[in-house]
């Protein structure tokens, strides 16, 4: 589920699709860090969440577990949480 999300991350239209899911500040902040990188909002978003899976540490994903086992689409709930993390620097890997 979670893997084979983060695979299609190279199609625009999934990327879009759980960017369109997003809250209005999170896109908004997302937007912002991807201006700052100098890459399309897509690009940034999957670069993000495959940072996260090489780098993220134990807790981090304890949360992102626990939060995936109390989803109903646990893959979107982890990459929609993985994005709102990227933009709260406490949470970065």
């Amino acid at each position: 589920m979670l893997g084979d999300l983060i695979a299609s991350l190279d199609q625009p239209a999934v990327v879009e699709e759980v960017l369109a899911s997003l809250a209005a500040p999170i896109r908004q902040r997302l937007e912002a860090r991807a201006g700052d990188a100098n890459m399309s909002l897509p690009d940034f978003a999957a670069g993000a969440v495959r940072e996260f899976v090489e780098r993220a540490d134990d807790d981090l994903w304890f949360q992102l577990l626990t939060l995936m086992r109390q989803a109903q689409d646990p893959g979107l709930v982890a990459v929609q949480t993985i994005l709102r993390w990227v933009t709260e620097p406490k949470h970065s890997p």
